[in-house]
């Protein structure tokens, strides 16, 4: 498709353009499968848009080049007749797959769309690479095909802002009378660039309290288990770790909102340093109102009792959760622990099963009760409930460890 300075035949081009058109699709089908897969290997999972572009997008954006080129343009100017859209949820993701695709793919160039923006500016925002086409060209058709492909990387939200900014921008003549539309299209812009920045935020803090509440969990039963130490920063003996690196760690985190000192003191939690964590979480209490979420604060506070073996402020705690929400299938978990821990198997077997009639989809109440028929004796029990337990975590090491040493006795 050669373009010199004569105004191109718009038919014979058309023409031409046709017969490359399902060329283009099946080159596309194979690099957006690509794509896929290295992305999948990496543990994204994008949505992942194609398109050849349509002849009238294609010669319109041709008589543009020329008329900005005074009468020049060639095909190779024209790079997005391919183009793959990758779309994720998260700000992050877009670094990550840019880093694999470089790594995996040909790029021949790239452009970060938006990035010159100053802070009065709001507009499309994405990551365009070029790719090179001749791994996915086939030889045989004896066509000129497209030398490189656009692969355009985006949120969500990005995506949604450049399909409304092509309709109603790019497409269009805006004139002078239009600056009010503009002004509301920059406004919608900017919210969504500003929920960009929240969904990535929360997802963020999600996966730091996720992070805590896994190593807590994990510290209380190893204190409650069938094993006598406790992992982490203080052990069963009081021994700790260098208190600098501790505070280092959780007093970075600012306390201008509830989230983040629940987070704040989970995290002291997880260092040892129960009387804050304490403290963190009675604040937590006087300010909160919901119910539900008061519930779990008080699970999380006393836990902090349990490890510090103060079992009936623990029991409490866990108590008050219960009557705030009996759902809390965890605080009878939590309050029947304590109760084994000071030798009262009965009750706290009661509290086990009640929490599994509340909730049967989980593995940390067998695992408890599983202990508390082990301490009465009871191998057969202890055995069932910890094969129930692998069920529904077959990856948890303590559990599985506690179970060889179950099995190995009944067979004594």
């Amino acid at each position: 498709m050669s373009i010199d300075n004569r105004l191109p035949d718009r038919g014979e081009l058309n023409s031409r353009y046709s017969k490359l058109v399902p060329i283009y699709e099946k080159v596309l089908i194979g690099v957006a499968q690509d794509l896929k897969d290295a992305l999948l290997a990496a543990g994204l999972n994008p949505t992942i848009k194609y398109r050849v572009k349509s002849f009238d997008s294609y010669f319109n954006k041709l008589i543009r080049r020329m008329r900005q080129n005074q009468g020049s343009c060639v095909p190779e100017e024209i790079t997005d007749i391919l183009g793959v859209r990758i779309i994720f949820p998260f700000l992050e993701d877009i670094e990550t797959a840019e880093k694999i695709i470089r790594t995996s793919f040909s790029v021949t160039g790239s452009e970060k769309k938006g990035i010159n923006h100053s802070f009065r500016e709001f507009g499309y925002e994405a990551t365009h690479l070029m790719l090179r086409m001749e791994p996915y060209i086939p030889e045989e058709t004896g066509l000129e095909v497209a030398s490189c492909c656009e692969i355009q990387i985006s949120t969500i939200l990005q995506d949604a802002w450049s399909e409304v900014e092509h309709e109603l921008v790019y497409k269009a003549e805006f004139t002078p009378f239009d600056l009010p539309l503009k002004r509301k299209l920059a406004a919608l812009n900017a919210n969504l660039t500003l929920a960009d920045i929240i969904f990535q935020e929360i997802r963020d803090y999600h996966r730091a309290m996720q992070l805590e509440l896994k190593k807590r969990r994990s510290l209380l039963y190893e204190r409650t288990g069938i094993y006598e130490t406790i992992a982490g920063p203080q052990s069963s003996a009081g021994t700790t770790v260098d208190q600098e690196t501790v505070l280092q760690q959780s007093d970075s985190i600012p306390e201008d909102n509830i989230d983040n000192i629940l987070l704040k003191a989970i995290t002291a939690h997880n260092e040892g340093r129960y009387p804050r964590a304490i403290s963190l979480y009675s604040r937590l209490l006087e300010v909160e109102n919901l119910p539900s979420v008061k519930s779990i604060i008080h699970n999380h506070r006393g836990m902090a009792y349990l490890a510090q073996a103060k079992y009936p402020e623990a029991i409490d705690d866990f108590s008050e959760a219960i009557n705030l929400d009996t759902s809390n299938f965890r605080a009878y978990n939590y309050r029947g622990l304590c109760r084994r821990m000071i030798g009262d198997h009965g009750t706290a077997i009661d509290d086990f099963n009640t929490s599994i009639t509340v909730n049967p989809y989980q593995s940390e109440s067998y695992y408890s009760r599983a202990l508390a028929w082990y301490d009465l004796g009871d191998i057969a029990r202890a055995f069932e409930d910890c094969n129930s337990a692998l069920n529904f975590k077959p990856e948890s090491s303590s559990i599985r460890s506690f179970f060889d040493m179950v099995r190995k006795k009944m067979f004594e």
